[in-house]
């Protein structure tokens, strides 16, 4: 692995553009606004500092270690639908989510995934920018919602963690993948899931840190018999994942009109994607998606929608019209 000066590297994807001098010390309280969504705090960068930041995430964060096996959250080729599959055939699940997730990951976490994983990047001198680093991903002394350095910082901070459920899981039977600060455990019987509660909060403080907890609202065991509802998507008693119930009644609905009454469709798209301002074209392209969505998490279902509407209404409907302006 050839190793460079971080300025080299700063100069070869900013091409002198933008100085390297200023990197190093620009203010970042004035490069950020901070707002509410939902009574969550959510950061807006500066153009200028969205840049640095994806020179962080591009040159130094990629590097950074994970567990490829577990997690399926920020990383090419995997998403919410592949951390789902992983658990499909079985027939019981823990569920739960880690509370306040990137608030909670500090200043001093980042930069102990930094020294952790520094032999790891390709930078000559990056012991002399961790600091500088640390502060640049963190804001208020915490990982911020909205950063593009953010979920790789997640994924880095969670290794061991990540290893060390994976272990347990392993010696008892049971899957796990986690999905940004999702956590699935599945495994055939729902009597192993019972304990698992405290176990992974056990985990949390020792592998991660004494400020994550499960968020208890949302930790439940299920099991096929009842609607097992994960990531928005759904694990059906033969043991396939497919798009949940209301988008397949959105669908249905669709299609059947489509197939009996054009202005029916048409006012029923409108209805159901009811923005302000699309046109009928647009909110068309919308059902395109969720049909190849649904083609995507569930060909069996689409193979059904041909069956009963026709292969050549689906086909029509999730035909790309919008590329290159056709």
């Amino acid at each position: 692995m050839s190793r460079r000066s971080l300025e080299q590297a700063f100069n070869a994807v900013f091409h002198n553009k933008d100085s390297f001098a200023e990197f190093c010390s620009f203010q970042i309280s004035d490069e950020i606004d901070e707002f509410l969504i939902k009574e969550r705090k959510v950061y807006r960068t500066s153009d200028k500092f969205k840049g640095y930041l994806r020179f962080i995430d591009k040159v130094i964060l990629r590097h950074l270690t994970h567990n490829s096996d577990v997690v399926h959250s920020y990383i090419r080729e995997k998403s919410a639908l592949t951390a789902v599959q992983a658990h499909a055939g079985k027939r019981a699940f823990f569920l739960s989510d880690i509370k306040s997730f990137f608030p909670n990951i500090k200043e001093l976490d980042v930069r102990r995934v930094l020294e952790r994983d520094k032999s790891q990047i390709p930078i000559a001198d990056f012991d002399r920018y961790i600091d500088r680093f640390s502060q640049l991903t963190t804001w208020g002394g915490s990982l911020p919602v909205g950063f593009p350095t953010s979920p790789k910082l997640s994924n880095g901070f969670l290794f061991e963690f990540d290893n060390a459920l994976q272990d347990y899981c392993a010696k008892h039977n049971l899957t796990y993948t986690r999905y940004s600060d999702d956590i699935i455990i599945s495994g055939m019987a729902k009597d192993a899931l019972t304990d698992l509660r405290e176990q992974v909060q056990k985990y949390l403080h020792l592998h991660a840190s004494p400020a994550l907890c499960l968020n208890n609202e949302k930790t439940r065991v299920t099991h096929i018999g009842n609607k097992v509802k994960i990531l928005g998507l759904v694990i059906t008693p033969d043991g396939r994942v497919t798009i949940d119930t209301k988008y397949k009644r959105s669908i249905e609905s669709l299609l059947h009109f489509y197939t009996t009454d054009k202005d029916k469709f048409n006012d029923l798209l409108d209805r159901s994607y009811s923005d302000k301002g699309r046109s009928l074209s647009d909110k068309e392209r919308s059902l395109f998606g969720l049909l190849h969505y649904a083609r995507s998490c569930d060909p069996v279902y689409i193979e059904k929608l041909q069956k009963k509407y026709g292969v050549l209404v689906v086909r029509t409907l999730m035909e790309d019209k919008w590329s290159d302006n056709r």
